[in-house]
């Protein structure tokens, strides 16, 4: 990461980034509440397009210490921060809950018979009020400074068994595939104290929502997931700025705008616009290299339409990476703790990570537990 001289003057900030906060923050009086796939409980808990696996190690926190091939995704001004290449030719990643309820799941669902609908109830009975996330994607990319360009593909879906299942209503189901083209672009200005990025993409969406699931759909679910599916094709961006201090530590105050415009799919739906806000610290410490950050996301509190608690719009992580090949991450997102290594040997990266999500508006009632891993091959 860049380090800047110390002459430039701190009221650059107090001029320039409260003005920016503000264009950031305007997109939002227009909003209405949530709708289509932003009222689903999917995008409720699970908003982001893609998730960075080292992010999510280090709670999820990274929109003012954005410095890596995730940037465009949570803040892409943080192109600016890059000064290598990298070109990850399969960047392979997936998250499950864990413990998983589906193997137990499937197992009764497909020992039930539709001639007893009561042996679906059973069946769902046994896993009452849990529920079940998981993602799989790919991002193959090519980042450098103050430029990326990828491709995505990324498919999540979420479960939550209803808390008293009944033959019309067993649980509610969403999933969503979004694939197609992301390219962002940055700027720095004032010998790069303030930096201001943005990422276009354009993806065909594909989008199911099943709000109550029925004994009749539940038998035949292939057939129920894949004959309501919407589609459509939609372009969207993100949009945000970094600003670095020059003061002990090296604080950085970010925001960003993810989604703008609540962009349209179509049939699909269209996907929620989300505001954040985060402060982190970038010290030099002359071994390696450690970057912390805290976010405050959902600024505009549009996702948490249910509930508002300041542990579900809060992210906390820290980051060490060692001059050589590790990197370790811990953090605290929605107040659980989380953890995350990567390996990277050149050609080969490996990151995990474990991390907590609330899946109720009321933090502690209804957490479901994540494990995430990463692959990329490639030059990095």
């Amino acid at each position: 990461m860049i380090r800047r001289p110390l002459r430039r003057r701190a009221f650059i900030a107090a001029r320039i980034l409260p003005g920016l906060l503000l264009l950031t923050l305007f997109p939002a009086l227009a909003l209405a509440g949530p709708s289509g796939i932003a009222g689903t409980a999917l995008f409720q808990n699970f908003p982001l397009l893609y998730q960075g696996v080292l992010v999510e190690g280090m709670g999820g926190a990274f929109t003012a210490v954005a410095d890596d091939s995730n940037a465009p995704f949570y803040n892409p001004a943080g192109l600016d921060n890059i000064q290598t290449s990298t070109f990850q030719i399969l960047n392979i990643s997936a998250d499950v809950s864990y413990p998983s309820l589906y193997p137990n799941l499937a197992n009764d669902v497909q020992s039930a018979n539709i001639s007893n609908p009561a042996s679906y109830v059973n069946a769902f009975n046994n896993v009452a009020g849990q529920g079940l996330y998981a993602r799989v994607g790919n991002y193959s990319n090519f980042t450098t400074h103050d430029f990326a360009i990828g491709l995505l593909s990324n498919n999540q879906m979420m479960g939550v068994a209803n808390s008293s299942p009944t033959t019309n209503n067993l649980a509610s189901l969403a999933a969503l595939s979004d694939n197609g083209i992301v390219l962002s672009g940055a700027l720095g200005f004032f010998d790069h104290h303030l930096q201001i990025g943005g990422t276009v993409m354009g993806l065909y969406q594909m989008f199911e929502n099943v709000p109550s699931l029925t004994a009749s759909q539940a038998s035949n679910l292939n057939g129920t997931l894949w004959g309501d599916l919407s589609r459509g094709f939609g372009v969207l961006g993100n949009v945000g700025a970094i600003y670095h201090f020059d003061l002990p530590l090296n604080p950085t105050l970010g925001a960003a705008v993810l989604n703008v415009g609540t962009p349209s799919f179509g049939n699909a739906g269209v996907l929620p616009q989300i505001i954040n806000a985060g402060v982190g610290i970038d010290p030099d410490i002359g071994f390696g290299k450690l970057i912390a950050d805290i976010d405050y996301v959902d600024v505009s509190n549009y996702l948490y339409y249910t509930g508002d608690s300041l542990w579900l719009h809060t992210r906390f992580g820290i980051q060490y990476q060692f001059p050589a090949i590790l990197t370790l991450s811990a953090g605290l997102y929605e107040g659980y703790p989380t953890f995350g290594v990567g390996v990277d040997l050149w050609a080969l990266e490996v990151n995990a990570s474990y991390y907590t999500e609330e899946a109720s508006p009321i933090p502690g009632l209804n957490p479901d537990h994540i494990i995430s891993l990463q692959v990329a091959f490639g030059w990095m």
